[in-house]
Formats: structure tokens, C-alpha cells, sequence
């Protein structure tokens, strides 16, 4: 972050500029478009409700840059006394003194204004203050306007892409310096000779973080509000963010809501990791404005912000965290709910086993979410932690033995997971590893060449001479031992890796062959049956044989030619 004022060499004064104290003071300002924030603070000393900043360029490149608020105006007394202290009187000629508000509304000539002309109001009268170039002016009064203000303008000619560049820079310096100011700030933008690029747009915006969840304090003139910077990359960019905002640690001082300094480079003890805003009255800038004073006030406000993570941001992350595990597993984008878990897993809010929450892939007594404590306890002993990747069948048939299994839409889901060891020293797995999921389709799913194609793919396997009891059509989910065919497994429910290799090798006499009616065989099998059935069936019954047995014997090769053949004739 660059400093607001410093002192630095700034190029020598045009031919006509009067040197002296004024000049020296507009160079110390390594921030040019910084008058905004001075002209903003005027503003809200003069108990403004709202400020108004209009960029105006007509067709011939006449450029005006007018802030306007509703404060208490000025009088005459109030401008020569207090504001252009500085400037020289084209009366008196007096430039001596150094008045209080004329240190900060100096800025004004930073960005080398044609003129800065003051138009202010109160009490039934109106006056207007003209500052030259040359730092003259003039004070005078000019037609009364109703209720209070003050209007500062800075006239300057400019070309189409100079005011849109002097127009960015204006919205850059509000939102550096005033974004979160307690009064609204809108700015607009007309260029008469490019109608269509004109805008209006409210710049200010609460004193917030960039965070997945955040605490907050207010004490009278004093808040603070804080969360944690891990995790954040998970969530969607704020609109008046600036981008150092966005460092994993980040620390704002600001005075009623505007800035006083600004870091991600400086870690201060205790705040590693969060994103951190304090706002308070006791804050005061430095005599360069870059840094706030590092005094009594500063400490405590500091300690205060420590206390509010120590005490309130882990029960913070937690509830954040088990709503978003269970709205994730309603459905929801997981982006929210992945933030909060980084930062459950981080020095900011650390969170250990029972409070850090999981989706589940399908609910257990009613409950979607489920900390990595509650899951390793209904996880059979020895057995792994289960995780899918989506809801599907072989999740739901888990949960409905009460087992849960975890849904785990992103990568870093497994690795928290796994880092907690489920609680209980588990592992963590796929559910599809280790187990697939059987369902034979009911009768109304099969049809009447389903039935008959079936019935003689067991005939042609009896040829061959094995005896299966039946042959019928299933849908297998998860790791199958192989993509066709199980024998002598549940044609319904969960099945081992394990149990279901052992099945698909042990026909015979009562076996039930489950053909995974997902597979590309067998949907082509069921589609040519339609046409030729006897040739699809004798085929299909060659792919089981060859696939339990590796190639056939020249006996059933024989066996099974002659049956067709036969079938043929």
C-alpha cells in the first residue's frame, strides 16, 4: 500500500505557480487523488447525511470534479479562518498562519486544478471562495440557497481519455479511502462527448471481510469485525474489494469508517491468518497520513480483536460449518461450505473431530450432516470411513443399514476428512473400493424377449454342460470383480469386492448368474435379441463361459456349435 502523504521531490512549480509554503505542502502528497478523502472528512466533521462526487466533462473538454455534502455550511468567518488560511487574501494579503482545516483541504491543488472554487450555505446566506492557480482568492457572496452545505469544484480542461483515466483514479481514491465511511457516497460520471460511458454508482459499503463467517464487536464508537482469510479463495470476489484485501492475513485501521492505514504485509501477534477491520475514534493517522500512531489505543482496540477471535470465531465457524455440510447435502454449491472447512483446519478457528461437520450422502435418522466423531462411531469397528463422490443408490443403501457414508464433492473434503483420521484413527476410502451395490430389475422391467432371451442363454450354458438354476438381468453399482456377470451373489443389497470375486466363480447347481443390464454387451444383447434371438443368446453364452474360464474347450465349442446348428434346422 502506498503512503497518502510522504515527502518526496514532485515536479517543479509551472511558470506563474508561487512558490512558498503552500507549494511545499502540495508536493508532500504522494497521492494526488487523496484530496477526496480530506474533502469526505470535511464533509462528515460538518455532519453531512450524504455526499455527492459528480465528474463532468462537456463536449468542448471543460472538466469540473465537485464534491457536494449537506453539512452545516460555512460562513464567511469560517472560510478566511479556518479553510484558506493557507492561500493568500486578496485583501489582506495575510498567509502566515496554519489553520486546522487548511492542512488537509490543500489537497486540493495536488492534481493541479485550473481553479478550486467553494460554494457553501447556511443560515439564509451563500458565499463562494475562488482559488487561483496562483493561490489568490477571492471571497464573495452569491444568491442564498435553502437549508446547508458546501460544494467543492476543481475546474481542469481534459481530453476523452484523460478524464477517463482522472475518472478511474477518483473511483480508485473513494474506494481506498472512504469505502467504508458511515455516510453514503455516490458517484457519478457524465462526459457529454461520450453519452453512453456516463454512470452513478454508490461506492460506500459496510465495515465487512471477505470472509466465509465473520464476528463482529461495536462499542459505541468502536468496532471491530474479523473471520478468517483461509478458505476464502473459495468464495466469489467482492465488488469494491481491493486486492490486497483478499492476502490470507489482512489488517484495516479505520476513523469513522475511513482509512487510516491498510496492511497484509504486517502481521500483528495473535491475528496470523485472519482478515481483520477495526474502526474507532481513538484511531488517529500519523503527521505523514501513511500509518495510523501505534499508541495506548491502538494496543487495546488490538487486544479487543484478539479476545473476539479467541472467544467467538470457532463457535462461529462451527454453526457456519454444520449448515453448510447440510445444505450441501440437500444439494447446494459446496463453494461455501469448502471455505469453511479450510478455515476449521487453520490457526485461525482450529476445530478437532466432534466439531467439524460432514455432508452425508443420504441422511441417517433424518440428520444430513454428521461430525467426523458421529461418523467413525457408526462406522463398523476396523471398518474405513466410506465417501462417494454424489448422492447415489449404494450411499442410500449404507445409510439405510444406518452406516453413514460421506459426500465429498471437492478434493478437500477427503483430505480433512483424512486428516481428522474420521475421528478415530480410521481411513478413509470410496465406497466403491470395496463394495458394489446388486438389485435384480423386477418383474415389470423385463420383457417378453428379455425373458425369452434370458431362458436360453441358460439353455445354451446348460450345453455347454454347467447347470445354473437361472440367468436374469440386474443392475450392479460400484467395483465389480467383472462388468458382466455375478453367480451365487444377493440379487439385492450390498455385496463385498470380496464376496461378489468368490461368486462370480462358483456356478452350478442352484447358482443365479446377475448379468449388469449397464453393460454395453448385455444393452446390445438385449437390442439384437428382438431380431435374432437364438444367435444373440448363443453368443451372450459364450461371453459368460469364456469370461469364468478363459477359452473353451473344443468339447463345448462342439457341443455348442451342434446345438445351434441343430436349432437352425
Amino acid at each position: 500500500m502506498s503512503p497518502y502523504r510522504a515527502r518526496k521531490d514532485r515536479p517543479a512549480p509551472r511558470d506563474g505557480d508561487k512558490p512558498g509554503l503552500v507549494s511545499e505542502m502540495v508536493r508532500q502528497f504522494a497521492d494526488p487523488y487523496a484530496f477526496l478523502r480530506e474533502l469526505v472528512q470535511n464533509s462528515m466533521d460538518a455532519g453531512t447525511t450524504r455526499i455527492e462526487v459528480d465528474l463532468i466533462r462537456s463536449a468542448d473538454g471543460d472538466t469540473r470534479t465537485r464534491v457536494t455534502d449537506s453539512g452545516s455550511g460555512m460562513t464567511p468567518e469560517i472560510i478566511e479562518s479556518a479553510l484558506l488560511t493557507l492561500f493568500s487574501s486578496s485583501k489582506e494579503g495575510d498567509g502566515s498562519m496554519i489553520g486546522k482545516y487548511g492542512v488537509g483541504f490543500i489537497s486540493v491543488l495536488a492534481i493541479d486544478p485550473d481553479a478550486v472554487i467553494v460554494d457553501t450555505w447556511r443560515d439564509g446566506g451563500a458565499w463562494r471562495a475562488t482559488i487561483q492557480r496562483d493561490h489568490s482568492y477571492v471571497v464573495e457572496e452569491i444568491p442564498p440557497r435553502p437549508l446547508s452545505g458546501t460544494s467543492v469544484t476543481l475546474t481542469q480542461t481534459m481530453e476523452s481519455s484523460a478524464f477517463d483515466e482522472h475518472a478511474g483514479q477518483v473511483r480508485a481514491s473513494l474506494l481506498r479511502w472512504c469505502r467504508h465511511a458511515r455516510v453514503p457516497i455516490w458517484l457519478s460520471v457524465t462526459d457529454y462527448a461520450n453519452p453512453q460511458g456516463s454512470s452513478r454508482t454508490q461506492l460506500d459499503t459496510p465495515l465487512q471481510v471477505h470472509a466465509a463467517v465473520s464476528v463482529s464487536e461495536v462499542d459505541g464508537e468502536d468496532s471491530i469485525v474479523l473471520g478468517p482469510g483461509v478458505g476464502a479463495e473459495h468464495l466469489p470476489p467482492e465488488p469494491h474489494a481491493l486486492a490486497y484485501e483478499h492476502a490470507t492475513s489482512f489488517t484495516g485501521f479505520y476513523n469513522r469508517g475511513l482509512t487510516l492505514f491498510e496492511t497484509s504485509a504486517e502481521e500483528f501477534p495473535g491475528l496470523g491468518g485472519l482478515r481483520v477491520k477495526i474502526s474507532s475514534s481513538k484511531l488517529k493517522h500519523t503527521l505523514s497520513r501513511d500509518n495510523v500512531r501505534r499508541e495506548q489505543a491502538f494496543d487495546d482496540l488490538l487486544e479487543r480483536a484478539r479476545e473476539l477471535a479467541r472467544r467467538s470465531l470457532p463457535g462461529a465457524v462451527e454453526e457456519a460449518l454444520r449448515a453448510q455440510a447440510e445444505a450441501v447435502a440437500a444439494g447446494d454449491s459446496p463453494k461455501l461450505y469448502l471455505a469453511l472447512l479450510a478455515a476449521a483446519g487453520s490457526d485461525a478457528a482450529p476445530l478437532g473431530a466432534s466439531r467439524t461437520w460432514f455432508p452425508l450422502a443420504s441422511p441417517i435418522a433424518d440428520q444430513r450432516a454428521m461430525s467426523a466423531k458421529d461418523i467413525a462411531a457408526r462406522t463398523p469397528w476396523r471398518a474405513p470411513i466410506l465417501t462417494v463422490a454424489e448422492p447415489d443408490a449404494l450411499g442410500a443403501a449404507f445409510a439405510a443399514t444406518g452406516r453413514p457414508v460421506v459426500l465429498c464433492p471437492h478434493a478437500d473434503v477427503v483430505r480433512r476428512l483424512a486428516a481428522l483420521r474420521g475421528g478415530g484413527g480410521r481411513r478413509v476410502e470410496p465406497a466403491y473400493e470395496r463394495h458394489m451395490l446388486v438389485a435384480e430389475l423386477a418383474p415389470g422391467e423385463l420383457s417378453a424377449t428379455d425373458l425369452a432371451l434370458l431362458e436360453e442363454v441358460r439353455r445354451c450354458i446348460g450345453v455347454s454342460g454347467t447347470v445354473v438354476e437361472r440367468v436374469t438381468l440386474a443392475r450392479a453399482y460400484g467395483a465389480a470383480p467383472h462388468d458382466l456377470v455375478l453367480a451365487r451373489a444377493p440379487t439385492h443389497g450390498i455385496v463385498s469386492v470380496e464376496a461378489a470375486t468368490r461368486a462370480t466363480q462358483r456356478w452350478g447347481r442352484g447358482a443365479v448368474l446377475l448379468l449388469d443390464c449397464r453393460t454395453e454387451p448385455v444393452r446390445v444383447a438385449r437390442d439384437r435379441a428382438k431380431r435374432r434371438l437364438r444367435a444373440t443368446a448363443q453368443l451372450l453364452a459364450r461371453m459368460l463361459l469364456l469370461a469364468r474360464r478363459g477359452p473353451l474347450e473344443a468339447r463345448v465349442n462342439d457341443a455348442l456349435a451342434k446345438d445351434y446348428a441343430g436349432g437352425m434346422g
